[in-house]
């Protein structure tokens, strides 16, 4: 009997040091000091660009590259567009939004003016109108490759400065794999419907934050950007996240495209 009590006090003993070390390192697990910033956009989104540009941009002034997390949300900007359609962007505008051509033709000047600041070549002429479902469905699958990053700006590069056919797989899979990731499977993912339900489920998340236009920054599920603000605001932004992770920093309104084929 004593031997049985002993051996029960010892397992009473392990169970408490494993409980107790696990609680111990919960708080280590779960702990996450980098600044997580998520970003809805779209690839057909001028702005959008512009705005990653930004972003980066303030990041690397504050050498935060380590300290911060981006995550990119998928968004529609013409979700009715067919797909395995591609038409001239600027004809789109014009014929099916119904914008008068001398308004394209400005809102692209001045886009593409801007761009410049940030290294990006604008090519309004020869960027296609696609719907962009199955792209950000591989933006979804990237992330398991930590490629994200990569395939967000080479799709968008590929759609604004050398007029790719993004609406079929092999222009979806040429960018892809200019990033490094597999074309084998980039064509087993686009044969299919994986990455739908992660596309979904940003879309929605994105109504329930009231998201309309985009780009679109969430700081720590709290603070927001709307829009491709000024190089200052994402800078006092990063500056402030980093000193005080409770800074309230709230903007909108300017460098935002609509789903109606606006940009202002």
């Amino acid at each position: 009997m004593k031997y049985l009590i002993r051996i029960a006090i010892l397992a009473s003993a392990v169970l408490f040091f494993i409980s107790f070390t696990s609680i111990a390192d919960t708080p280590k697990k779960m702990n996450n000091d980098k600044v997580t910033i998520e970003v809805w956009s779209d690839i057909v989104c001028p702005f959008c660009l512009i705005g990653k540009k930004k972003l980066g941009q303030a990041i690397e002034k504050q050498n935060a590259q380590d300290q911060v997390e981006i995550i990119w949300r998928s968004f529609q900007l013409d979700p009715e567009f067919p797909k395995s359609q591609a038409t001239p962007g600027m004809q789109n505008l014009t014929e099916r939004k119904r914008y008068p051509a001398n308004q394209v033709h400005a809102m692209c000047g001045q886009l593409t003016e801007q761009g410049k600041a940030y290294s990006i070549h604008f090519n309004f002429d020869s960027a296609l109108t696609i719907n962009t479902w199955d792209a950000h469905r591989l933006i979804q699958w990237s992330k398991e490759y930590n490629k994200s990053h990569q395939l967000k700006e080479a799709l968008m590069t590929a759609h604004f400065s050398k007029g790719a056919d993004l609406s079929t797989p092999e222009g979806l899979i040429t960018v892809t794999t200019s990033v490094g990731l597999d074309s084998t499977e980039a064509s087993a993912v686009l044969a299919s419907d994986r990455y739908s339900i992660e596309v979904s489920a940003d879309i929605t998340r994105a109504q329930s934050l009231g998201i309309r236009g985009v780009p679109y920054f969430l700081i720590d599920g709290k603070q927001s950007i709307s829009g491709a603000q000024s190089d200052a605001v994402f800078e006092q932004m990063i500056q402030g996240v980093l000193r005080d992770r409770k800074t309230k920093h709230d903007s909108s309104g300017a460098g935002v495209c609509l789903p109606n084929g606006e940009c202002d």
